[in-house]
């Protein structure tokens, strides 16, 4: 084919597609798209109830107008304005307006929404102070352990919403998380869990902190203390201290020593085994610090002395 005839095809098949594409593209088409409904309130106010968040519409229109309504992204944002007003009686009609004025043309027609009249309530919001709960789990590495209970602050929050449904709310979480492997104190910001339909919250984080140390053995040797012991005679017991093994955080190491523990023998509970008095032991005082004590032995032999 001569160079002029494949220039002179190439104009035709050009313009054929150009006739083509404007006789398509003038024809009706329908696309589906999402729309977003956010209702606007007064302060003092809140919904009562679920209101519809999310619908699909139905537009149709001329190709051309289609074509730039399809390259909007996302879903068609729609505002309800109930504010000054303490309920709206919404029909689809209505709707349907003032989603057919989100669309980037007037030639464009919407339909089949999908939405039934319905009346917007309001109520007075009220408040409500209710604790925080803490949903953090936490796994600690081998040799540490926490020394207290974890902080919150602020340890509680102000749930707002209408006074039937802050009846139901007793507290308020945060959101789930799981630490693996803890070797260090922790202090980080925590989200509270998100308020359903109709609630706030004062704030959506609170800071948490848990103080964690390393945890190590210590002996210690703990004079053993007799108590109802006979009024007639002397006696002696053995051994007459125990050898206690006790778990404790590293700052607290130095600190902890024998005047901290009470071990008593109670002669009230004296039992006779293959003739042995045998008497149990009893940890009556320990630190708080201490995580795990562990007993050398859990019972003395008592003897009567005869003079």
């Amino acid at each position: 084919m001569a160079e002029t005839d494949r220039k002179v095809l190439a104009i035709c098949m050009t313009a054929a597609f150009v006739f083509w594409l404007i006789l398509n593209l003038s024809q009706e088409y329908s696309i589906r798209r999402d729309v977003t409904l956010e209702y606007v309130v007064d302060p003092e106010r809140v919904l009562v109830g679920r209101m519809p968040e999310t619908l699909e519409a139905d537009v149709s229109g001329p190709g051309w107008n289609l074509v730039w309504e399809s390259l909007v992204p996302g879903p068609l944002p729609v505002t309800i304005d109930i504010r000054n007003r303490d309920n709206l009686r919404l029909t689809n009609a209505e709707l349907r307006q003032k989603v057919q004025r989100r669309l980037s043309s007037g030639a464009l027609a919407v339909d089949n929404l999908g939405f039934e009249s319905v009346t917007i309530l309001t109520t007075p919001k009220e408040g409500k102070r209710v604790p925080v709960l803490s949903e953090i789990s936490l796994a600690f590495a081998n040799g540490f352990m926490a020394v207290d209970l974890p902080v919150l602050e602020p340890d509680s929050v102000t749930v707002s919403g209408s006074t039937d449904v802050l009846e139901d709310v007793t507290y308020w979480p945060t959101e789930a998380l799981e630490l693996k492997n803890v070797n260090s104190s922790v202090r980080r910001i925590v989200s509270l869990a998100k308020p359903g339909e109709g609630l706030t919250l004062s704030r959506n984080e609170i800071n948490y902190s848990l103080a964690v140390e390393a945890f190590i053995q210590k002996i210690i040797e703990v004079p053993v203390t007799v108590v109802h012991a006979p009024e007639v005679g002397s006696y002696s017991i053995t051994p007459s201290s125990i050898s206690l093994r006790v778990s404790v955080p590293q700052t607290d190491y130095e600190s902890i020593n024998a005047s901290n523990f009470r071990l008593v023998a109670d002669l009230e509970n004296l039992r006779n085994e293959d003739g042995r008095n045998s008497v149990p032991i009893i940890l009556q005082e320990q630190p708080d610090e201490v995580i795990s004590v562990f007993f050398e032995t859990r019972s003395v032999e008592y003897y009567l002395i005869k003079e």
